[in-house]
């Protein structure tokens, strides 16, 4: 929270009020295919992030700011470089069309951001 909140300051002049997820449990294999490597969701050992509501009342949205030049679309850049950080899997819009609108966070057994 500290970091993402001292991210909001610097891009955006505020605080983190809310975060908005899609879900941590889901028991289903990777990107929900029929076989294979069952997702971190599985285990609840995961979360999707589609939103960030900050203080002052804007909403920071992964499906409408992420890669935009603006200060909403550089908060989101940069927070999914920290995440990178934080997190051993790290997915979101530049990954594939499946987290267009969100960011996968996971404490999976191996590290990857993209």
């Amino acid at each position: 929270q500290q970091q993402l909140d001292a991210i909001a300051m610097r891009d955006l002049g505020t605080r983190i009020a809310r975060v908005d997820q899609l879900g941590t449990y889901a028991c289903r294999n990777i990107d929900s295919a029929a076989s294979g490597r069952l997702s971190q969701h599985a285990t609840a050992n995961a979360i999707d992030i589609a939103a960030f509501h900050l203080a002052d009342g804007r909403t920071v949205s992964v499906a409408a700011d992420y890669g935009r030049p603006t200060a909403e679309g550089r908060f989101l850049d940069d927070a999914h470089e920290a995440a990178c950080g934080l997190f051993n899997i790290v997915l979101g819009p530049k990954f594939n069309r499946l987290h267009a609108n969100h960011f996968h966070l996971d404490m999976g057994p191996f590290r990857f951001c993209r």
